[in-house]
């Protein structure tokens, strides 16, 4: 059923996070439930960045801070306009649109939904991180005044929705596919593109596809009640909110690069100066009079490449975060190469992280001199039957005795 052009871009009018102004959305349900108990909804995302654009900095006198010509954070919301010529587009830019094309970030969510036939409330995929920002890709049925009282199937986009800060904002165009499953037919598809910000941060197709057709096997969209939509979104530019650097070592930079780094075979090209403030190793072998410091390249034995890549990426400004997965390959390499700064970014991580157990985290502190974590473990044993489990554990016996010493102690401080 076709639909008026004002009627096909708006925001979901029963989304309770949503800060859209009256005049899109006139009504908000508080019962809105976000995911069907009966449904069996799973949501995922895969997002890739080019290299981000450059910035500067500009003292401004006290008095300027908040100049009326000042345009840093604005709270304009853009509203597309309909433009029936757009090739592959329902809307397109208004001109006083400026968007650089010089950092993009892309990214996608992808929302599967089981038994899509007893489909009554929201379902919603979590939140996944694209240019910094959460976003979460939701659809529901409609058959309302706007949707001609004709029962759809709507999926809209939540771009930072819980956020209580007017000052950010996101341009980006936003891409809805229905996945064909059928390989005769091609995916359905439908876009639009909107500036994100506190009063605009849910928008969609209240009427993506009508319910009947999206339920008909013919047309290729279900399979044993099962379909499949995804949301492709292209940021091109985002005020209040930066993301972290990100560098691709495999590739020369002109003026940041002049060293490079062989592992299996594979070329990194770093910085001397940074590596070598970071770690003596690294200013040893490339400022020392070790035969090393005159070689254009020089090769990194007994290391994995991805693993070094990801210390690199942790010592860079990016400064990845540790996580559970990196933290005990980064204590290694931060050890090897004697870089204080990832060992107590290691450490930082572990006194706070609920996802390592206590026993190896005592292995850890031990092997590495982490007086602020064994500290941290030892505080957590509240009875001494907690410390006589640790007996039980594989990696007991890797304890040293001084630790062992430690555990003896407290558990005489709890008796």
């Amino acid at each position: 059923m076709a639909m008026s052009d004002e009627e096909l871009f708006v925001g979901d009018e029963n989304d309770t996070n949503s800060k859209v102004p009256a005049h899109e959305a006139d009504s908000h349900d508080p019962t809105m439930q976000q995911q069907n108990s009966n449904l069996n909804v799973a949501g995922s995302s895969s997002i890739s960045s080019s290299s981000p654009g450059q910035s500067g900095t500009n003292i401004i006198p006290q008095k300027r801070l908040f100049s009326p010509n000042s345009s840093a954070c604005t709270g304009v919301t853009h509203r597309p306009s309909v433009d029936l010529s757009a090739c592959g587009s329902e809307f397109a830019r208004s001109p006083d649109d400026a968007i650089r094309h010089d950092s993009k970030t892309e990214g996608s969510i992808k929302l599967n939904i089981s038994n899509m036939g007893a489909l009554r409330q929201k379902v919603t995929t979590s939140f996944h991180t694209i240019a910094n920002l959460p976003w979460r890709l939701a659809a529901k049925t409609e058959c309302t005044k706007r949707t001609s009282n004709v029962k759809f199937f709507s999926v809209y986009i939540d771009c930072n929705p819980e956020s209580e800060s007017t000052l950010w904002s996101c341009d980006a165009i936003v891409e809805f596919r229905l996945i064909s499953q059928k390989a005769d037919i091609p995916n359905f598809s439908r876009q639009f593109t909107n500036k994100f910000n506190y009063n605009s941060n849910n928008w969609g197709f209240p009427s993506f596809m009508e319910w009947n057709e999206i339920l008909n096997v013919d047309k290729g969209f279900i399979r044993g009640d099962r379909v499949v939509v995804e949301a492709h979104i292209t940021v091109q530019k985002v005020v209040g909110v930066r993301k972290n650097p990100t560098f691709d070592f495999t590739v020369p930079q002109p003026h940041t690069s002049d060293g490079v780094l062989v592992i299996d075979g594979i070329r990194l090209h770093v910085s001397k100066a940074y590596l070598a403030l970071y770690s003596p190793v690294f200013h040893a072998m490339f400022f020392s009079k070790f035969s090393e410091r005159d070689k254009k390249e020089i090769t990194v034995e007994d290391v994995i490449l991805d693993e070094f890549i990801e210390l690199l990426s942790v010592v860079y400004p990016s400064h990845k975060p540790v996580s559970a997965e990196n933290v005990e390959f980064l204590l290694e390499l931060g050890d090897k190469f004697e870089i204080q700064f990832v060992i107590d970014e290691c450490e930082r991580f572990l006194m706070r992280s609920d996802d390592i157990a206590v026993v190896t985290k005592l292995v850890w502190a031990d092997q590495y001199c982490l007086a602020k974590l064994q500290d941290v473990c030892v505080r957590t044993f509240k009875q001494p039957a907690d410390i006589k489990a640790l007996k039980q554990t594989e990696e007991y016996k890797n304890l040293s005795d001084t630790t062992k010493a430690a555990l003896l102690e407290k558990i005489f401080k709890l008796l």
